[in-house]
């Protein structure tokens, strides 16, 4: 009894030193599975993320090489291993889009918008699908939102993209006033820059906006004055206008920098009539700048052309009904003192001479609406009525 007293504390430390070492290897081996099992989710955490960083480069560059329905696959794997990356679901929204899944590609851009809604990209990406989808007015309202949102990088040059990317489609809607008004903003915001300048000329003429046009066409000829372009470009601005002294100064000029260039390509065969007519025009015409003898005999001149333009289409009309109101009432005129008057008279009466062209430009006019487009000088003649103030210094 004595003895197994005197055993009993050696007996119980070795008990808790066995329990202790027994706890202190569970505690080790409990470290090392954490361990390992912490290894081995930061291996699989990592093969995840190197797999989804993968899948997108493929996705990326089956996007740039033209295969979108491959970089929807490449993108969807991306985002299963690594879900809401952005930049992955703009790509994935992107690739729908490329491949023809406008519906869907809509929606998930849409679902992008509600959390950035001022994200300049997704606002000009859901523009053009609305475009496709031929809703007029919300692809404008997401133009205009992507022109006023925050882009990365150079947002002043992509918002007038943007801008001008918006006068295309209202062009295409012929909504030309509301894109005079985009493609003017976008050219007072820009820098002077010759394609730039082009290109607004280029629009604001499909925009039925010439003056415009032609200010910009003048710009770049101030920067480059042999641009061949912007000199055939605004000849033909400034013949539209009846400015045809200018017209003919710049398609000669033009046609002059083609041979200067040893070009193979000479100015059309439009433009080369053009240059032909504003010629012949500039010959014709009774420019008050004239020197009054030369003036009055072109006066003369134009009064005998449409003189002969009248008496011919008054034997076509009355051969088959007789005479119109119009040509009654020219005819009136003809027996007049506009038609009558000598070279002595008009030479002393300037006030004579206007009288006289305007029953030359009357003649020409009424007559090309009752016996069809004349030719020749008569042509000519009636493309100089349309802009009598041409004769003005």
């Amino acid at each position: 009894m004595t003895l197994q007293t005197e055993q009993y504390p050696s007996m119980k430390r070795k008990l808790i030193l066995r329990d202790s070492l027994n706890l202190l290897v569970l505690l080790l081996i409990t470290i090392a599975l954490s361990l390992v099992t912490l290894f081995l989710f930061s291996s699989f955490a990592s093969h995840r993320e190197d797999l989804a960083q993968r899948w997108a480069a493929r996705g990326q560059a089956t996007i740039k090489a033209g295969h979108p329905e491959q970089a929807i696959v490449a993108l969807r794997t991306a985002l299963s291993y690594a879900p809401g990356v952005r930049s992955n679901e703009l790509l994935l929204a992107q690739a729908l889009g490329d491949a023809g899944h406008t519906e869907e590609s809509y929606n998930y851009f849409l679902g992008l918008w509600e959390t950035e809604p001022g994200n300049g990209f997704i606002n000009l990406s859901l523009a053009r699908l609305a475009a496709k989808k031929k809703e007029v007015q919300a692809a404008i309202n997401y133009y205009h939102a992507s022109i006023y949102g925050t882009w990365e990088g150079d947002g002043v040059l992509r918002r007038r993209d943007v801008r001008l990317e918006l006068s295309q489609f209202l062009i295409s809607h012929q909504d030309l006033s509301a894109a005079r008004t985009e493609l003017l903003i976008a050219g007072g915001n820009a820098p002077e820059d010759v394609p730039l300048a082009l290109t607004l000329a280029q629009l604001l003429e499909q925009a039925s906006a010439p003056r415009d046009a032609l200010t910009y066409y003048q710009k770049v000829l101030a920067q480059e004055p042999k641009n061949q372009q912007a000199l055939e470009s605004a000849a033909r601005l400034e013949y539209q206008s009846g400015h045809f002294d200018e017209a003919h100064r710049l398609m000669e000029q033009a046609a002059s920098e083609h041979e200067t260039a040893s070009s193979p390509e000479a100015i059309s065969p439009d433009d080369k009539i053009m240059l032909e007519d504003s010629a012949r025009i500039l010959a014709l015409a009774p420019l008050k700048k004239l020197p009054n003898n030369e003036r009055t005999a072109r006066i003369l001149k134009a009064r005998d052309l449409a003189k002969k333009r009248f008496d011919a289409c008054s034997t076509q009309v009355s051969a088959a009904s007789g005479l119109s109101s119009p040509l009654q009432t020219l005819s009136a005129k003809w027996a007049g003192k506009e038609a009558t008057e000598g070279r002595a008279a008009l030479l002393n009466d300037p006030a004579q001479q206007d009288a006289t062209m305007e029953l030359v430009f009357d003649t020409e006019i009424q007559t090309s609406k009752i016996c069809g487009a004349p030719t020749g000088d008569d042509a000519l003649l009636l493309q100089f009525a349309r802009f009598p103030k041409a004769m003005e210094p």
